[in-house]
């Protein structure tokens, strides 16, 4: 995935659009997607990225311009195939970015895909209002400092996953950590002691570390803590209790 990633982000945008055509496209009625254009697009990006999966494609504001999403990915092509353009759409009357609203829709579709059963979890307390996604490096300052945290955002409502993504990469002591960690009898408490500086029992079982990793490039992390909010919206960087609290009570 980490090609594909690399791959779209790749694609060249050339063409500036001016208010008065977005007004006029903002108006304009979205062209249809059929089976022909599916077939098209799909097929252009094996061209660009070889054993490219299925795309989710769908029309946009821009006539005979469609919005193409690969995993949490989202790019726009032609009907024909031929242009692409990678980059931020925006409307200028609403002010909305409508590039992250898609990348948004399409994180938490990929999201739903990985199963919770493979995350470590401290639930919300009481009634859950939100859920926080957090890939985290058991050897990142910022993510124990986030950890710190966590009981004052279970307090608040808000359930906390952890996904595993030791930045040093696969068989390195922060791969193993991991890996020690999420075999625990207790993971929770296992990660609550990594957290504090604490030296785990070295544990081996089928674990989801490795695929983890690759979830993580799939959705274009490169840095930890990195946090996907259950409206698909993204943080890189860790983000005091407080402020994550009042930003998804928003």
């Amino acid at each position: 995935m980490n090609g594909l990633h690399k791959s779209i982000l790749g694609l060249a945008l050339t063409g500036l659009f001016s208010g008065a055509v977005m007004a006029e496209t903002a108006a304009s009625t979205k062209q249809a997607v059929t089976p022909e254009v599916k077939q098209v697009i799909q097929a252009q990006l094996l061209k660009i990225i070889p054993n490219a999966p299925q795309a989710n494609i769908e029309s946009s504001v821009i006539p005979g311009m469609f919005e193409v999403a690969v995993g949490p990915l989202v790019i726009y092509m032609s009907a024909d195939g031929k242009y692409a353009f990678n980059g931020s759409l925006i409307d200028l009357e609403t002010r909305e970015n409508l590039t992250d609203m898609a990348k948004a829709k399409a994180r938490n579709e990929a999201m739903a895909k990985v199963p919770e059963s493979s995350m470590i979890l401290y639930p919300a307390k009481g009634q859950q209002k939100h859920v926080v996604t957090v890939f985290s490096d058991i050897d990142c300052p910022y993510c124990h400092k986030l950890h710190k945290e966590i009981p004052a955002m279970n307090e608040a409502g808000i359930t906390v996953r952890y996904m595993a993504y030791p930045r040093s990469g696969v068989n390195t002591p922060s791969y193993f950590k991991a890996v020690s960690a999420w075999c625990s009898d207790n993971p929770a408490k296992a990660m609550d002691d990594a957290m504090a500086g604490k030296m785990l029992p070295k544990k081996e079982c089928e674990n989801p570390v490795s695929m983890h990793m690759e979830q993580a490039q799939y959705f274009g992390v490169n840095g930890t803590p990195n946090l996907i909010l259950d409206n698909g919206d993204m943080i890189p960087g860790y983000v005091p209790a407080k402020e994550l609290i009042q930003l998804l009570n928003r």
